[in-house]
């Protein structure tokens, strides 16, 4: 499109989120990616196929299944993460073990508690050295450090945006202007379910909360959105990961169910509360643990 101006009386912003970029030097080399886009994940794939070392910088969603994937399609990876093990932030030391075990047995190097603080190479990155000391060769890497939300178009619009960047949005996803709603990575909403504004970097949030935005631009309404946030992640054909909850820190860790080592559930409580749910292989009921941290946080909101 051109420079064109479009009228309308009401409007969705859904202008999701960008990937966060290393700050250190030698960032600009050929050979390092980031995955957001179907193209990012075409290119990336082009690369690989000539790649014998090939270093992923991360510990979380992207990092770990990049890292799955690339290693059952027949290439040598290392990790390198700030976490000492993957996805123990999210998930806790219990499911971090499982992952690092299940990725170490097909041939994958982890190096945790490490910062990357530079690529080294000429046109083309061939190493990356880390805060104390270490240096990996790498004929390719693959960085998953998070995401930004894309709020640059709200920024320029005058929305209000909020503490974590985001676009500022009331608990039915309008923003600072009546006529604008938000949904998905961009949108900061004041959460029912959490009593503090959340935003929320999934599909299957961004999709939930695109219906509802819909509902409420077309017919006028006010209906809070109230869905539990669901997340999922899949190793390759290894190991499935579900998670129902309100995200954030726990301070007490449970078995819920457990069948073995790798098909088990973990509740995680706060203060006595609920607040997340960690299902192994299918072991967890989920549904009755979205109906558990919806009534727990009503119950917690009525008594404050």
């Amino acid at each position: 499109m051109g420079r064109e101006e479009v009228a309308f009386g009401q409007a969705l912003l859904a202008t999701g989120a960008m990937v966060r970029r290393l700050q250190v030097d030698g960032a600009q080399l050929d050979g390092i990616h980031y995955l957001r886009a179907l193209g990012n994940a075409g290119a990336l794939r082009r690369d690989a196929q000539d790649a014998e070392r090939i270093v992923i910088v991360g510990g979380s969603y992207i990092a770990t299944e990049v890292a799955a994937s690339l290693t059952s399609m027949g290439h040598d990876c290392t990790m390198v993460m700030q976490e000492r093990l993957p996805l123990e932030r999210t998930f806790g030391e219990r499911v971090g073990r499982l992952v690092a075990g299940e990725l170490a047995a097909r041939g994958v190097d982890i190096l945790g508690a490490q910062d990357v603080t530079r690529f080294e190479g000429d046109e083309r990155v061939h190493a990356i050295v880390t805060a104390s000391g270490r240096r990996i060769a790498a004929d390719l890497v693959v960085v998953g450090v998070g995401a930004i939300a894309d709020a640059s178009l709200a920024r320029r619009a005058g929305l209000r945006l909020g503490d974590s960047g985001g676009v500022a949005c009331d608990a039915a996803l309008r923003t600072s202007s009546p006529a604008v709603f938000a949904a998905g990575d961009v949108c900061e909403f004041d959460s029912a379910l959490h009593g503090r504004p959340v935003r929320i970097e999934h599909e299957e949030v961004a999709a939930a909360q695109g219906r509802l935005a819909a509902r409420n631009l077309l017919d006028g309404g006010d209906e809070p959105f109230r869905d539990v946030p669901y997340f999922w992640s899949d190793l390759a054909d290894w190991l499935s990961l579900e998670y129902v909850g309100l995200g954030g820190a726990w301070d007490h860790e449970a078995l819920e169910a457990y069948e073995d080592k790798r098909r088990f559930a973990l509740r995680y409580t706060r203060g006595g509360r609920l607040v997340g749910v960690c299902s192994v292989g299918g072991a967890a009921d989920l549904d009755r643990a979205r109906a558990e941290l919806a009534a727990g946080a009503v119950a917690e909101r009525a008594a404050a």
